[in-house]
């Protein structure tokens, strides 16, 4: 698999976003933590390399940092044209490419399917070399020859969250720089070896769907009071992978598409609501987050662990 290497802008690399609820495995002060900062130092990494050192000696293990880099669709886009959001012009991030993951979503490969920590595994120029940590674009938030979420050990008491079978489920996510494209979440019966046997191909065989037409957004605006503001969603089931599975675009218009670029309403939270499957087996599960982007060639993913009962 070649993985192209991409000169990520400043302004594209703000702080990206992920899911949080229901909260992931690097959740351990869900209560208390706000927007990208939770899971900071839930790993213990330490603070001795590069990202540190660029970022005040901040711990690299934040929820926004697991992602994929340099990813592209292996095809012809297959989206929608009502889905390409043709308004969105990727002004000042990576441009509007045919290739990038949301044109096909849910193809693109990902290098792990909790996400990958720094985006860059394989180093800054993908051959391996370099440490731990190593700045691999603008502002540091790409970083190099981090490890996928389910290769590392998780410290503490991973979270779990328990689902009635056949029942809906709100799920949020958030978004903090802004790269547009959409969104699906997916379950994976917990393997035999716990989490570090989970793939991509489990997931892909039970994608959820959403519930309803709306979904809700707490704008950065109001992110002092939590309110919520009720917009019409826009989803769909074609040209998907896997075939009919259900995504969602992101409701959020792009900070940097404005003059003045407008960040009090390009970030901030996003609410849906996904049907679990009533004919679930009950045990554990994993739910995973994936969000395949227009505005540059990154997917973002985490997980949760789920209890179905």
């Amino acid at each position: 698999m070649t993985w192209a290497c991409l000169l990520l802008l400043p302004s594209l690399v703000l702080g990206h976003g992920n899911m949080f609820s229901p909260p992931a495995w690097w959740d351990r002060s869900s209560s208390t933590a706000s927007g990208t900062s939770r899971g900071c130092g839930t790993l213990g990494l330490g603070t001795d390399n590069e990202f540190s050192e660029s970022h005040n000696g901040k711990d690299p293990d934040c929820m926004k940092y697991w992602y994929s880099n340099g990813v592209h669709i292996p095809g012809e886009p297959t989206i929608p044209d009502s889905m390409v959001q043709e308004e969105v012009t990727c002004r000042h991030q990576a441009g509007n490419k045919d290739s990038h993951p949301w044109f096909a979503p849910g193809t693109a490969p990902v290098y792990g399917a909790c996400g990958t920590l720094g985006g860059w595994p394989e180093g800054c120029k993908h051959d391996g070399k370099g440490h731990f940590g190593d700045c691999c674009s603008g502002n540091c938030d790409g970083f190099a020859l981090g490890k996928n979420a389910e290769e590392y050990h998780w410290p503490g008491e991973i979270p779990v969250t328990e689902w009635f079978a056949g029942s809906y489920q709100e799920v949020k996510w958030e978004v903090s720089a802004n790269h547009a494209g959409g969104y699906s979440y997916r379950l994976c019966k917990m393997p035999e070896e716990g989490i570090s046997g989970v793939t991509e191909e489990c997931f892909q065989q039970t994608p959820l769907e959403f519930e309803g037409e709306d979904q809700w957004v707490i704008y950065r605006a109001d992110h002092h009071d939590g309110t919520r503001t009720k917009v019409k969603a826009l989803r769909t089931t074609k040209g998907t992978f896997p075939h009919g599975s259900m995504w969602t675009a992101n409701p959020l218009f792009p900070s940097v598409e404005t003059d003045p670029a407008d960040y009090e309403h390009g970030q901030g939270q996003v609410i849906d609501y996904v049907k679990v499957p009533a004919n679930l087996e009950p045990g554990e599960y994993i739910l995973g987050f994936r969000w395949d982007c227009k505005c540059s060639p990154q997917v973002w993913n985490v997980c949760s662990n789920i209890l179905i009962i």
